[in-house]
């Protein structure tokens, strides 16, 4: 196969902590691997001092810029770079590709118009849709929500094809007038390197056998329902006792939330982990310590946590929202958003009966095979091929 050229533009980058991040950089890495030459743009981080380099192994430029008020560790860049023009132009890309319509993915656009390169972007975020707009009280404003999708176009519209990571959010992206072709290519996680890693078993907290931990990792914000999450613990805890809910993550909810789960007398079985890197988290071992993933999220268009939980066998139990259905096939139950009772009568079911979690265990360990990086990487090579003819 010829090996190319290609430019990722990366809105989402170190040290955020998020899927989009763990996504796009899972591509770079295999990509590079597979001996194509990679060049990513990126915001510049806020520390060079602790930038791990050796995470990075291809050429990376990075850009200044400025803190976005409602996610410190997200930078805006400016939209154009003549410097970073001239660089890319050197590079000669057979093609760009990003993977945010923001900043850097406005410079991949217009970079690749001047160079006359082929442009692909990633849809991961559903930034139009009330469950976002939350985060600024404007969750029912229907012109913010069409504004939205109208700016979301504006960006994707001017691709060759648009990558969705699942069938459910190509189909929201086509009900909201996207008009470019839409290739269906779903995130990757690195099966190999994890189901076979020697673990430490550095775990973020103080791990006891007599509890039966659930585990939720994302962002700690508004979007995500974590209070649903807490109320479904405070019903479980009447059954079972000795359950334990792991929240792994750090956002701007942790406070509010904290003082819930005291509110609701489940402080003792809550532990916040706060914010670990997603490479800390997975080489920990703590998703093999744990029973079962959950999450009450009706916001996620293909959630990399849910996939990494899939690659370590765990039970999942989600929300009939958006994407996270098709992930949950035979490996864990569906129950109606913003049903704590529902949440925790599934949970229940898997944690009082030890062969059925079992058998949802064996079915995400044969589901990870198709999310294995190697298998997604195959479809976005064959992709890149077909687009540059």
């Amino acid at each position: 196969m010829k090996k190319l050229n290609i430019a990722y533009f990366l809105d989402n980058f170190y040290p955020q902590i998020n899927g989009v991040v763990t996504s796009s950089i899972n591509t770079c890495a295999e990509m590079f691997r597979r001996g194509h030459k990679i060049l990513a743009v990126a915001p510049k981080p806020f520390d060079l001092k602790n930038y791990p380099e050796d995470y990075f192994p291809y050429d990376i430029i990075f850009q200044d810029g400025f803190p976005a008020y409602f996610y410190p560790d997200f930078k805006f860049t400016y939209t154009f770079d003549n410097k970073i023009y001239k660089k890319l132009k050197e590079f000669k890309p057979d093609l760009i590709h990003f993977h945010a319509p923001f900043t850097l993915g406005y410079q991949a656009i217009r970079i690749a118009k001047r160079l006359k390169t082929p442009v692909v972007g990633t849809f991961h975020t559903f930034f139009a849709e009330p469950e976002y707009l939350k985060l600024i009280g404007m969750e029912n404003n229907k012109f913010l929500q069409s504004f939205g999708w109208f700016y979301s176009n504006n960006f994707f519209n001017r691709c060759d094809i648009v990558v969705s990571p699942g069938k459910a959010t190509a189909e929201i992206l086509k009900k909201n007038k996207l008009k470019t072709p839409i290739q269906v290519i779903s995130n990757g996680v690195e099966c190999v390197k994890y189901q076979n890693f020697n673990y430490t078993y550095k775990l973020p907290f103080s791990y006891n056998e007599e509890f039966d931990y659930v585990l939720y990792i994302g962002r700690i914000s508004q979007e995500k329902d974590i209070d649903v999450l807490l109320d479904s613990l405070a019903i479980l805890l009447k059954k079972k006792k000795n359950t334990v809910l792991v929240v792994v993550g750090g956002g701007p909810s942790i406070d509010d939330l904290k003082k819930r789960a005291v509110e609701l007398g489940i402080s003792n079985n809550v532990i916040f982990t706060g914010m670990l890197p997603n490479k800390d988290l997975l080489e920990s071992g703590l998703l093999k310590k744990v029973k079962l993933f959950v999450t009450a999220s009706t916001s996620e268009n293909q959630p990399m946590t849910i996939l990494e939980s899939i690659m370590f066998g765990l039970p999942i139990v989600g929300v009939d929202a958006k994407g996270v259905p098709e992930l949950i096939e035979d490996n864990g139950f569906i129950v109606k958003p913003k049903d704590p009772e529902a949440l925790a009568e599934k949970m229940y079911e898997i944690l009082s009966n030890d062969n059925l979690r079992e058998t949802f265990s064996k079915r995400s360990l044969e589901l990870s095979e198709k999310y294995d990086i190697r298998n997604t990487s195959d479809a976005m090579e064959k992709m890149y091929m077909n687009l540059l003819g």
